[in-house]
């Protein structure tokens, strides 16, 4: 490769990263104090609809197994 080739690549990379950057920086943060009261509140809130603590029930649940497996 050759020296200015290698030396395009860097630019490009460095463009990129700087869109990149440019990208982040517009990103609103908050605190994680925050972050977590709001999401244990939305936990709490939306607990009694979640499968994963109240489970699936047996009729609706696509992935049980339609017959049982029997080994010989």
């Amino acid at each position: 490769m050759s020296s200015k080739t290698a030396s395009t690549n860097n630019i490009i990379q460095a463009g990129s990263t700087v869109q990149q950057l440019r990208m982040e920086v517009s990103i609103e943060r908050i605190k994680v104090s925050k972050a977590s009261v709001d999401f244990m509140s939305y936990g709490e809130e939306h607990a009694r609809s979640d499968p994963l603590l109240i489970g699936i029930p047996t009729s609706e649940n696509p992935f049980k197994d339609k017959k049982t497996c029997i080994i010989l």
